[in-house]
């Protein structure tokens, strides 16, 4: 008898402690949310130059690939290339507003899908080139609940020189 009740106590707890998710619950659609305007956010900081917002959206071991650029590891590796980038006096870059198809939401992970657009000026505002880019980020939940990018990887899909449609 002693024998079934310790079972009984056992199942009970297997049950109980099965049924009862100790982790935060997150809402998926709060999550898509906020990662769409992390990305949309990023559009804008870009075209600020603001530095600290743009590599804030990036967690401090991104892998990154870019169309025709190679490979950054590390959040250091991306804001170096982009303060180099964005400081040519000979060329103003401006990205416009993603084109979010889908986000993926799965616990900690999600992925992104998107195209962004490219336009770089020369020093006179002319616009050189425009450039489409389809992209596959993948984000990671940080301990303080925030999305971040762990892996980034961009294809060029179309370039349009002297202001011809991309």
């Amino acid at each position: 008898m002693v024998r079934l009740f310790a079972c009984g106590v056992v199942l009970l707890g297997l049950v109980v402690g099965c049924g009862n998710n100790a982790g935060p619950q997150h809402a998926p659609a709060a999550d898509r949310t906020a990662i769409e305007g992390g990305l949309r956010q990023f559009s804008h900081d870009f075209n600020a130059r603001d530095y600290p917002a743009m590599c804030a959206l990036f967690a401090d071991d991104v892998v990154l690939n870019y169309p025709d650029g190679g490979p950054d590891r590390g959040r250091d590796a991306f804001c170096t290339r982009m303060r180099k980038l964005l400081s040519d006096p000979a060329k103003q870059y401006s990205y416009a507003e993603p084109d979010i198809r889908e986000v993926l939401v799965d616990g900690d992970l999600a992925t992104v899908a998107l195209t962004w657009t490219l336009t770089v000026k020369d020093a006179a505002g002319k616009v050189v080139e425009k450039i489409k880019e389809d992209g596959l980020d993948v984000f990671r939940r940080q301990p303080d609940g925030s999305w971040k990018i762990h892996i980034s990887h961009g294809f060029a899909i179309c370039r349009g020189v002297n202001e011809l449609p991309c």
